[in-house]
């Protein structure tokens, strides 16, 4: 009879140690890994708008150069957190207007047109530029103005310079707001909000269904759309980054998140997922720096399919543990099927 009342409060226990497990990995993501990248984020967002603003008060080629160095520099912070949809970077379309892509319907080059096109500087104040399309008020559109065929020369002695660098800053200065309320928002109000058990709980759902889903994001937005079913229907120009060079970076970045991430999950306990994500990640690293040249090739196209393989082993085995791991269940968003 005793048996009877011992065997209920076993199983509430045993249930009891995943939530728990889930709450102390959930401190240490925030502290080890999402705040350090948000931190760094608004550090290199600084940056690059002080990079901006010294090359409009005097531009020359050096200074453009070093427009396009602060510009990586950011892209790659933002690369390396991308991954993360939960939380402030969730709130009033900040992802989206930080980096919009894969943009839609050319809405990059239409958002930045038109604000090529006005005169002046009044529309580019900070509380009347976020009205301007998401697609031109981040990364994307700083690309295009840093890397397109001929940017130098219209950033240096074009009839627009003065609109176009002064577009740029405004930019620049859209990312840093953004960054920092970001930043912000973790240090201060997430942090409080998830004290309670049932928070964490939802917060590490939350971030585990993100951090699921990132794999079909690389596989399918990063690599699929850019390959094609065959080389003659390649797309390199849906690649990301391709003006600037750093579409197999972004990549790698992504894929050394995941792995930092599923160490930090998976420390201490039984499972493969960051074996199968550093398989990924070493394929990546075998990719060829122009995706351009290499998806419209039958033979370099090969590199690029052991990838997705690849991707998709890591994604299958993150599902299989991840959420196990946790005590937590995921959304939908990382059920992306084949």
């Amino acid at each position: 009879m005793r048996m009877r009342f011992l065997l209920p409060a076993f199983v509430m226990l045993v249930m009891a140690v995943p939530a728990r497990a889930g709450t102390e990995t959930l401190s240490q993501l925030v502290e080890r890994f999402i705040v350090p990248h948000y931190q760094a984020l608004a550090l290199t967002a600084d940056a690059q708008e002080k990079a901006w603003s010294e090359f409009c008060a005097k531009p020359d080629p050096l200074g453009f150069k070093g427009l396009q160095r602060a510009y990586l520099a950011t892209a790659d912070s933002w690369s390396q957190i991308e991954f993360l949809r939960y939380g402030p970077i969730g709130e009033e379309f900040r992802a989206e207007r930080l980096s919009y892509w894969p943009e839609r319907k050319n809405a990059t080059a239409k958002g930045l047109a038109q604000l090529l096109a006005k005169d002046g500087v009044a529309d580019l104040a900070p509380e009347l530029f976020f009205k301007y399309s998401v697609a031109a008020q981040g990364l994307p559109a700083l690309e295009r103005l840093l890397f397109d065929e001929n940017a130098q020369d219209q950033m240096l002695s074009g009839a627009r310079r003065e609109r176009r660098c002064a577009v740029g800053q405004a930019i620049a200065w859209n990312i840093v707001t953004i960054a920092h309320d970001v930043r912000l928002g973790w240090t201060n109000d997430v942090a409080e909000s998830i004290a309670s058990p049932d928070a964490a709980q939802e917060a590490t759902s939350r971030i585990a269904t993100d951090f699921l889903a990132i794999f079909a994001y690389m596989r399918d937005s990063k690599l699929r759309a850019v390959l094609g079913k065959t080389p003659a229907e390649a797309r390199p120009q849906l690649a990301e980054g391709w003006r600037s060079k750093r579409s197999k970076r972004a990549l790698e970045l992504n894929l050394e998140t995941a792995l930092d991430v599923a160490k930090i999950i998976m420390k201490d306990k039984e499972g493969n997922t960051p074996l199968t994500i550093s398989t990924a990640l070493s394929f990546a690293e075998a990719l060829p720096e122009d995706f351009g040249a290499a998806v419209v090739d039958i033979k370099q196209r090969q590199q690029f399919y052991l990838v997705l393989d690849a991707l998709a082993a890591a994604r299958d085995k993150a599902h299989d543990e991840i959420p196990a791991v946790l005590g937590v269940t995921v959304g939908f968003n990382s059920q992306d099927g084949d």
